[in-house]
C-alpha cells in the first residue's frame, strides 16, 4: 500500500474541500492519503444493505462521498438549533471522511467482508494524529444502535451517526460534491456543488 498524493487524495476525496478549517483538512488529506487500498474497491457492504449504488465495486467509496454531501445539509441545522458550534462543522465533515476507512480491518491482511470493530481500529488511527479528539469520538460512535462497542454521545457524534444512517438508505440518493472522480462513473452520482 503506497501513499496517495495530496493532490490524488483530494481528487478522489473532492469534499474534503468541504472542510473549512485548514488544519482540520490537512490532517484529514494526510490520513486519507494512507488509506488501505481496499477502501477504494469494495463495496459498501458485504450484506446488501446500504444504497444500491454503494453495493457493488467502489460502493465503500461512494458511500463516504455521498454521506459528506448529508453530513453537509444537517450540520446546518445543528448550528441553527444550537446543537453544535460552526467551529465543530469540519471536524464533522472529517469524522464523515474517515469513518470507514477500516472496515474491512487490517490495511495489510483486510478481511473479505467488513469488521465489527472498524470504527474502534479507524478511532485508533485518528487518536494518533493531530486531530481533534472530538472527530474521533464521532468515528467511534457512527455505527450507533447497530453495534454494542460506542453510542454517539454529543450532538455532534449524533450529527455523523445520523448522517451515516441517511447516506446509507435505499430511498434517499444524495447528490456528491464535484467533481465526481471518473473511477465512480459507474454508480450513477449526481455532481453537485455545495462551496
Amino acid at each position: 500500500m503506497a501513499d496517495l498524493s495530496a493532490d490524488e487524495t483530494k481528487r478522489r476525496l473532492p469534499t474534503l474541500e468541504l472542510i473549512d478549517d485548514s488544519a482540520t483538512k490537512m490532517v484529514t488529506t494526510a490520513i486519507s492519503s494512507q488509506a488501505p487500498d481496499y477502501f477504494w474497491t469494495v463495496p459498501a457492504s458485504s450484506s446488501g444493505y446500504h444504497h444500491p449504488a454503494c453495493r457493488g465495486e467502489r460502493g465503500l467509496w461512494a458511500h463516504t462521498l455521498m454521506l459528506s454531501t448529508v453530513v453537509d445539509r444537517l450540520a446546518d441545522t445543528y448550528v441553527e438549533q444550537g446543537l453544535i458550534e460552526k467551529s465543530e462543522v469540519p471536524l464533522a465533515h472529517a469524522a464523515v471522511v474517515l469513518h470507514d476507512q477500516r472496515k474491512n480491518g487490517d490495511p495489510a491482511n483486510p478481511e473479505p467482508k467488513s469488521t465489527q470493530d472498524h470504527e474502534l481500529r479507524m478511532a485508533r488511527v485518528i487518536r494518533n494524529s493531530e486531530l481533534d479528539v472530538r472527530v474521533a469520538d464521532a468515528v467511534e460512535s457512527h455505527m450507533g444502535a447497530w453495534y454494542a462497542d460506542t453510542q454517539p454521545e454529543t450532538p455532534l457524534d449524533q450529527l455523523v451517526h445520523t448522517a451515516d444512517m441517511v447516506a446509507s438508505t435505499e430511498s434517499i440518493t444524495p447528490g456528491v460534491q464535484g467533481p465526481i472522480p471518473e473511477e465512480l462513473e459507474h454508480c450513477n452520482l449526481e455532481a453537485v456543488d455545495l462551496r
